[in-house]
């Protein structure tokens, strides 16, 4: 039994991202190696806030006691508190857990393997805005299931740093947050035309790019702070927001961040 677990988790890392396919080639694996475990379960772990102490308490007591959560926190780490929700399997003395990028809805806890939850997140044909922007590009698109709908991407000058002091720095840090500004309107107008036929249909908003420059146009951009409720917590890891990236998109989408787990007893 451990020889077939090890076979089917190998080459796992914690915080690895994992593609939608490998993610049902795992699953279907469990399923298998259940057949002749002593111990199988599955648990749910709902998106929730970081810091919902008292879901975490009652899924904890749920699961009998810090069994589940334990071997979770010891594997995910500050990932159990920040995340769209968790899917874990356990086959016998290890198992995975898996963090889609689109939220899980429900808690659940069984004695056997139930993957429909996370199964229908990775097949599910969303509807999603997407908006990746770092300082000079951006890149705004609407994917309907795994169809790039609509893009559009663009470039504008942005000074870089400047190390010089006095009179001098202060005018060029003017400059340069008067661009960026202008990159933000540009990109924020570009957004809410681009958009605006799917606005009343978005099932979510995925946000990607540089941290710092994705968190001020977020705040300059009023669209996307009435979207806020359905916008993924995870960034996309985007390092030039262009045409090509966008073929890109939808397989980081539905992957999935795994983590290996490990009980004790």
């Amino acid at each position: 039994m451990m020889a077939e677990e090890s076979r089917i988790l190998s080459g796992l890392r914690p915080g690895q991202a994992v593609s939608a396919e490998r993610v049902l080639r795992t699953l279907d694996g469990l399923h298998e190696t259940a057949r002749s475990a002593s111990r199988v379960g599955t648990l749910y772990v709902p998106a929730m806030p970081a810091d919902d102490n008292a879901t975490m308490a009652a899924l904890a007591r749920a699961a009998g006691g810090p069994d589940w959560i334990g071997a979770l926190e010891r594997s995910c780490g500050r990932a159990l508190r920040s995340h769209d929700g968790i899917a874990a399997f356990r086959i016998d003395n290890s198992g995975v857990a898996f963090l889609p990028s689109f939220p899980l809805q429900a808690a659940l806890l069984d004695d056997g393997i139930v993957d429909a939850p996370l199964r229908f997140l990775l097949s599910a044909d969303f509807i999603v805005g997407v908006a990746l922007v770092r300082l000079g590009r951006y890149a705004i698109a609407v994917y309907e299931g795994r169809r790039l709908a609509v893009s559009k991407t663009d470039t504008r000058y942005v000074k870089s740093r400047h190390h010089a002091g006095g009179t001098s720095q202060r005018r060029f840090q003017r400059v340069r947050e008067n661009q960026i500004h202008r990159l933000y309107v540009e990109a924020a107008g570009v957004l809410e035309r681009q958009w605006r036929p799917w606005l009343d249909r978005l099932d979510y908003v995925a946000l990607g790019g540089e941290a710092a420059t994705i968190n001020g146009f977020v705040k300059e951009c009023a669209t996307l702070t009435r979207l806020a409720p359905i916008t993924l917590q995870r960034r996309l890891d985007v390092r030039e927001p262009n045409r090509a990236v966008l073929d890109q998109v939808v397989p980081m989408l539905y992957q999935c961040r795994a983590y290996p787990l490990r009980w004790d007893d």
